[in-house]
Parts: C-alpha cells; structure tokens; sequence
C-alpha cells in the first residue's frame, strides 16, 4: 500500500509539473501569436495609413455664406481653377457662396448641380466653368478616396476599386462620398459613392456635368507601356497584327469583300455605326504600325479608316462614349501564360521581318522563347490560316498558349459563343461541344486535335501540329475586363453593357521540350465552302488525315435537333435560287413560292374545308340555338352535319401545324448561316438578313422597340390581319360562337406574331411575309372558284352537266 500511494503520489506530481509546463507553453504561444496579429495588424494599419490620402493632399477648399467668411457652411474639392464641386448640404443651394482662396473670399455661383442632400453641385468663377476628372483603370485593383464632409470637418476613406465595385480594407462611409483617385501626382474627382446603395456613380452618368467635364488620360497607365509596338503581316484574306508586348497576336481584322476580292465577309449594322458615329475606333490597325520592306528596314504606317472587320477584342479608343480601353495582353492571341502573370507581360524583341513571316526572341530568367509566325506556303490557297511556332529553351514547365478572345457577334440579338473540340475516340474522330464556363474549365484527360473557339460566325481554331501535353482549359472573361466594341455604341444609355457580353478564351498546354512546336491557327469565318477548301489543303491522301475543320459549324436554335434537317434542306433550294438571282433575299421569295406550291393540295384541301364551315354557319347558328340548353344534343347535331357535309372543323389548323417545322428551320437557318450573314435585299432599309430591318433609327432606347423601327413586322401583321378576315364569315349575325372565338383567335395571333417577329432576322419576316401573301391569293382563288361553281347562271356549269343542258 506504501508503495502504491508513493507511486500514485508521484504520478500526480508529475502530471502537475508536465501540466503546468504546457500551461506556461501555452501562455507563451498565445502571447507570441498575440504580438505576431498586433505586429500584422500594426504593419496592415501603417499600410493603410500609407494608401490612404490626409486632407491636405487632397484639393480642398473651405465655403462660406458671406464675403468676411465668418459662417462655414462646407468643404469642396477644387475641380479646376475657379470651378468648385461639392455635395449638397440642403435641399435647395444658394445661388450666390464664397470660396476661401488663400487668406481672401471670392464669390462664386452656383453653375448645375442636382437636387437633394448628399448630391454634387458645381459653383464656380470662371468664365467657361470645368470639372477635370480622370477613368479609373478597369485592369487589376486600384485606390480610391472617398471624401466625406460631416460637421464641417473632413473625413477620408479608403476604398479598393476592383471589377466596378467599392471594397472597404478598413471602415465603410456611412454617407456619401467624393470618390477620388491619383494621376500623375494629382487627385482628381471621379464619380460619387452611395452609401445607402453601397454603389458608385462614375462622372460619365452625371448628364448635368457631361458637357462641363474634362477627362485627362494616362499616359502610361499600368499594362500600357510606352514601348508597345505593333508588326502586320497581311494577305488577301486576313491582317493580322502583332505586339511585340507578349510577341502575341493583337489584332486580326478580315477585310470586307469590297476590300478584297477573296474575302466572304460583308459588313453589318456595327460596322457602319461605328464608322459613322466613332470613327477613332474604326481604324485598322487601332494604333500605328510597322509593315515590312524588302531589303530594308520596317517602315512605321499609319491606320486606314474603315474595310475591316475586327475579329478579336481589340479594346476601345478614344472618341467613343465608353472610356478608352486597352487591352491587357494575357488577353492576346498566341500569347504564354503561366501561374506567374509576369510571363504574359514580358516585351520580346523582333528579330526578323518579311512579307510572309515575323519572329520574336524574349530572354527571362529560367527561360529563352522564340516564336515564328508564317502565312502557309501551299499549293492550294489556305483561307485564313497562319502557322504559329514556339520555342522554349530552359524551364518550360507550367506554360500554356491563348486563342484570344473573339468579338461578340449577336444572332436574333444574342451572343452566341461556342466552344468545340475534336479528340479520337475508339479510332474515330468525334466533335465535341463544352459548356461554357462559369470561371474556368480544365478538361485534363483529353488529347484534343483542335480547340475551336466561336462567336458564333467566326471561329479561331487552334491546331496543333507537335505533341503536346494533354488536355485544355477554357476561361470566362469578364465584359469589364476585355470589352466588346458593341459597348461603345449608345453607351451614356448603357445599351450594351459590358456585363452581358463576357468572352471566352482557351488555353493550351505546352510539352516540356526544346523542341518547337507547331501549331497550325484558322481565324476566320464558319462559312461551310471555307472550311472545306482548308479541309481539302491540308489532306494528306497517303495517311488518311483531314482536319475537319467544317466540323466545327454549329446549328444555333433551341429545336435545332429537330429543325437541322428542314434548314438544311430549305437551304438546298435557296442555294440553288441563289446562284440563278445572285441575291438572297429573292432566293427567299423564290423558296417560299416552291414551298407553297408543294403544300399546294394540302393548303387548298384547309381552304375548301373552310368554305364549307362558312357555308354551313347559318345551320350551324340553328343547331346552336335551338339546343342552347342542352349542349351534348347540340354537339351530336354539330357531328352530324359536319359528317353529312364532309367538312372537318380542325382542316384550317393543319397547313399551319405543317409549316411551324419549316418556319423554325428557316429561323434557325437564318441564325446558322454565315453566307446570310450581312446579306443585303433592299439597300438602306434591309441590309442585314439575319438582323431585324431598320427603315430609321434614333439614340434614346424605347422599352421593347429599341433604338430602331422596324417596318417588316407591321406589314407582316396588316397580312395576317386581311387573311384572318378572309377566313372568317363576312355575315357576323351568321357566324356560330365557334367561329366567333376563332375569329378573335385570330386576331390574338395577328397581334402575337406581329410583337413576336419584331425582333426576329428580317429574312424571316420575308419568308413569312411572302407566304401569308400566296396563302391570301390561294385563298381568293379558291372562294371565288367556290362562288362560280355554287351559281346557276354559271355558263361552265351547263358545259359540265350535258343532262341538265338536255
């Protein structure tokens, strides 16, 4: 017993002595990690300290109601001399305050402003009144300061603007606020916080201050070096202009078919806006650029306006109601990419320079990569084809190359991106659609062949020609971070925001090797005749090897499963129209005839059969009356007479049941086609057959109407309403309840598919328009053939019947 009450004695003791120990290690873990966090939050304190401005960096000012400043009313920023910007103390601002300019009092008038506490007025002195404000950088995170004036004094808050909005590292304003940022030594006003929306108002919304405001741009803004240099290398079918910024393709403008002979594409509505209204963004190339001379040295050209179309995102200039934007160049075509995002903003240099090839050299730290970009040297014409060659001596891990980012192109006034990609699968090689991303999607397990990267009409192809890694990823790019050039367009009413039109762009992996690696790029349309001419250059006939490349045209529409065999037969036929007339729009009218005449019986049997109801409508009108009270005897008697007469009151919904295929199929045909695409009928008024017609436009947009009128659709409804009313009985008083709902049917539907088409492509309405115009003449045809027949004085009629002429 001794013994076990020792040992348990000492136990005991130790376990308190270990215990203790841990205790006091314990309490000096925390108190370390407690100086660590107050250390980390002294250090995160001073920073923000450092980022955040003090009143007397800003330029403020002091306002007083009288001339010997002895009532304060508040501060404002000074916007430029003698202009004065501040928010509003009262509901009402005097007319009349004074500005303290140094130790003297200058009166100073109130110029615009808008109405309530809280909001921007503008006072000022001089003559010709300015606010110089300045764009926030879209590109990374910037530091804005937020400028309060509560109870006379001065509050200054950081904020971090980033994607469009306000994030607070420290405290949130709890009223509204100057927002502020720095350009070149100096802070300039640039827009209002919200607190109670917790949003913010750049100066472009204010159409107050829109013609009194200055903007000053940054000249070398971050991801806009000064030393940017652009290279073009051009054919007939394509120019392709090159950065030395990331030796990557910033451009690839497509000339229009009045520019080059080779050339499918036509110009739509976009284009001749934007060379219209903001021509500083229709230049081509963007920026100045150096072209090649034959034993000589590059020669610096400048833009030419207008005759192309840009097929990558290509950011936007100045002259344009959206702020000028550049173009970061991980978002380049064939640029490097990697986890570090230094690798895409290394400058190359540019070591050779022809007529058909340009080569570019950049030295980092673990690595040396050369590319090589050529047009194909083939018997055979290779549309839109560029052969693209990277080489990486040294550490060649992690490295991934870029499609770009297609411009948005809008289908039945949708974007329309599609991602495919083409793998071997059991030895076949199958086309592939992926979803498009939410953020980013690694497709790790497959070995493509090509990536194809669509707006719908036009696609960059990425081919690669070596082995590389497997796999591929597709990113969402933001519309804030790479805008469309649609966001120009109207854009102080926002009629194209930038957050509805995000693109899409593919990376793929390099190989590790020292070895080059080829890679063939189409950039170009999805015209079906294209893709088969590139298809058939790049067969090889001893191996069996074709690219596919027509494989990558998609079918646009949400029937397209169904509608895909009827479009491509209707396209059949107006292929076939097309190369007689030359023109698409009559090859539609030529189609909706040979359609009509191939549902001729079917139609006419609907007619005949309605006739018949007509006629019948004053027994019909009987029946219903005299079995008004009991309706199972007047639907028996209704059968009856149907039976006896051979007249089937569902024959008029079956011709229209039986075009809804062809008329889903020439929809989507029309959203499928690029051959239709800025197709012209009747110039100034249709010139667009996949877009909706525009007899005139205007600025301001309308709810549902838009910024356009479009004149098909109204005739398309006056069509339909004068065949409704040649369907129905003239003789109202004779019409059975039946043939009344039918009738205000009718009318629903003329209504409906009017407001339904107002949007659609006008080759749509001009098939539909057409076929409502021969279902009214078949229609004539046939009533006035029934009222011949039905009358006894008919001279034919005795012709017909010898017995009754006996």
């Amino acid at each position: 017993m001794i013994f076990v009450i020792g040992l348990t004695a000492i136990l005991f003791f130790v376990n308190q002595h270990f215990t203790s120990k841990r205790q006091q290690e314990y309490a000096e873990e925390r108190k370390q990690q407690e100086l660590v966090q107050k250390e980390q939050m002294s250090t995160v304190k001073q920073e923000l300290e450092q980022r955040t401005a003090s009143a007397k960096q800003l330029p403020l000012t002091r306002l007083f109601e009288d001339l010997q400043g002895h009532t304060f009313l508040s501060w404002s920023v000074i916007s430029s001399d003698d202009s004065y910007l501040t928010m509003n103390w009262a509901e009402k601002m005097p007319k009349q305050i004074y500005v303290q300019k140094g130790s003297n009092f200058i009166p100073v008038h109130l110029i615009t402003g808008e109405t309530g506490v809280g909001k921007l007025s503008l006072y000022s002195a001089a003559h010709q009144p300015e606010i110089v404000s300045t764009y926030v950088p879209q590109i990374g995170m910037q530091d804005v300061q937020l400028v309060t004036f509560l109870n006379g004094a001065v509050q200054v808050t950081l904020a971090e603007y980033e994607n469009g909005q306000m994030l607070f590292p420290a405290e949130t304003p709890s009223s509204n606020a100057i927002a502020m940022y720095q350009l070149e030594g100096a802070y300039l006003p640039v827009g209002l916080y919200n607190a109670a929306k917790n949003s913010f108002q750049p100066m472009t919304n204010f159409k107050t201050f829109e013609n009194l405001t200055t903007y000053r741009l940054d000249m070398h803004p971050s991801g806009t070096p000064s030393q940017e240099k652009f290279y073009v290398l051009e054919n007939e079918y394509m120019q392709v202009v090159f950065s030395n910024w990331g030796g990557a393709i910033a451009e690839v403008n497509l000339p229009f078919e009045k520019t080059s002979s080779e050339s499918v594409v036509l110009p739509i509505s976009f284009d001749r806006i934007i060379d219209k209204k903001y021509p500083s963004n229709a230049h081509f190339p963007s920026r100045p650029f150096y072209a090649p001379v034959k034993g000589s040295e590059p020669v610096l050209k400048q833009p030419t306006e207008g005759g192309y179309y840009p097929m990558l995102r290509r950011g936007i200039q100045k002259g344009a109601d959206y702020p000028p934007y550049t173009v970061p160049p991980q978002y380049y075509g064939f640029n490097i990419v990697s986890e570090d995002p230094e690798t895409s903003q290394v400058f190359y240099e540019m070591t050779r320079f022809d007529e058909n090839s340009i080569e570019f050299t950049a030295n980092f730290q673990n690595r040396r990569i050369t590319k090589i970009y050529s047009f194909p040297k083939t018997k055979e014409p290779a549309p839109y084809c560029l052969f693209a060659s990277v080489k990486v001596d040294g550490d060649s891990r992690g490295l991934w190359v870029t499609s770009g980012v297609p411009e948005v192109e809008l289908i039945s006034g949708s974007p329309a991106p599609i991602i495919k990609y083409s793998s071997v699968q059991n030895q076949k090689s199958v086309v592939d659609k992926l979803s498009l991303p939410k953020e980013s999607t690694t497709m790790s397990s497959i070995e493509p062949d090509w990536v194809a990267n669509s707006n719908g009409y036009f696609a960059i192809i990425m081919d690669p020609l070596s082995e590389i890694s497997a796999g591929f990823q597709a990113n969402k790019v933001p519309g804030n971070l790479d805008p469309s050039r649609i966001a120009m367009i109207d854009a102080k009413y926002d009629l194209y925001p930038v957050s509805k039109y995000p693109g899409y762009m593919v990376h793929m992996p390099l190989r590790k090797t020292s070895q080059p690696l080829d890679f063939r790029l189409f950039m170009g349309p999805q015209e079906h005749t294209i893709l088969k001419q590139v298809d058939a250059t790049f067969t090889n006939q001893v191996t069996g090897y074709n690219p596919h490349y027509t494989e990558t045209q998609s079918f646009h529409g949400w029937f397209s499963f169904i509608s895909e065999p009827f479009a491509k037969f209707l396209f059949l036929i107006m292929n076939f129209f097309y190369k007689i007339t030359h023109s698409w729009g009559f090859s539609i009218i030529l189609l909706t005839i040979v359609l009509r005449i191939m549902m001729y019986p079917l139609n006419a049997w609907s007619i005949k059969s309605n006739l018949k109801l007509q006629a019948l409508s004053p027994k019909m009108k009987k029946i219903q009356d005299k079995y008004k009270k009991d309706p199972k005897r007047q639907q028996l008697e209704m059968m009856q007479l149907y039976k006896q007469h051979k007249a089937n009151p569902l024959g008029g919904c079956l011709p229209l049941i039986i075009q809804m295929p062809f008329l889903i199929g020439m929809f989507d045909l029309l959203k499928s086609t690029f051959s239709l695409r800025g197709a012209s009928f009747i110039p100034g008024w249709i010139d667009n057959l996949t877009a909706p017609d525009v007899l005139f436009s205007w600025s301001y947009p309308i709810p549902f109407i838009g910024t356009s009128f479009h004149l098909l659709p109204i005739l398309l409804g006056v069509v339909m309403f004068f065949q409704q009313k040649l369907m129905t009985s003239k003789n109202k008083e004779e019409m059975t309840d039946q043939q009344k709902q039918q009738q205000k049917m009718g009318s629903i539907m003329t209504i409906a598919f009017t407001v339904l088409f107002y949007k659609f492509p006008s080759g749509l309405n001009i098939y539909w328009f057409s076929s409502m115009l021969l279902q009214i003449l078949q229609q004539w045809y046939a009533s006035k053939r029934t009222q011949l027949k039905n009358n006894p004085n008919n001279p034919r009629e005795v012709v017909i019947n010898p017995k009754k002429s006996k």
